[in-house]
């Protein structure tokens, strides 16, 4: 899945939500000699008909990245493709992530996906043990307690982007009063 990109460029494609992972194939196929999509996802449960299932989603919905060496003959492929809409800084002068944004990403997607973090009630507030969220307790902005859901706040490319994680709540072993 995943690599350790963190010595390349990443650049940031947009595209139209919901076809991330098409593109990220499509572009795959191309064989781009220089540029490599990644694609970073996020696990979340998803309540449907009054079931409770796990869903993997995009992390960042409607972006793709584009790891590599800039080459304006693939990017030109890349931006030809159905679904793309362009990338973020234009064609020729495209913005690239700081290192310390590729490395937030890199932290929280294992292998390219970021698992539930485990959470434990203590009182009456929610203490994160371990998974993603662990590592963005400065960055959250509200966590959603019946949809296991927590939004965190972001850097990409120079601004702010919410982003929502998933958790599991692990019972604890403290009886409450």
């Amino acid at each position: 899945m995943a690599k350790n990109y963190s010595t390349s460029d990443w650049y940031v494609l947009q595209v139209i939500g919901g076809k991330e992972s098409k593109i990220e194939e499509y572009i795959q196929k191309l064989e781009t000699l220089e540029l490599t999509p990644f694609l970073p996802r996020k696990k979340l449960k998803i309540r449907k008909k009054g079931k409770i299932k796990d869903v993997i989603k995009p992390l960042y919905p409607g972006y793709i990245f584009i790891i590599g060496k800039w080459d304006i003959n693939d990017a030109k492929k890349i931006i030809q493709l159905s679904g793309v809409v362009k990338f973020i800084g234009g064609l020729f002068s495209p913005g690239t992530l700081k290192m310390e944004e590729k490395e937030i990403i890199n932290k929280i997607t294992k292998d390219g996906i970021a698992e539930f973090s485990k959470v434990i009630k203590e009182n009456t507030k929610i203490k994160i043990i371990s998974g993603p969220l662990k590592e963005l307790e400065g960055v959250i902005q509200s966590v959603d307690r019946r949809k296991q859901k927590a939004i965190v706040n972001l850097p990409l490319l120079n601004s702010i982007v919410k982003v929502t994680l998933g958790f599991e709540y692990i019972e604890s072993n403290e009886k409450e009063n």
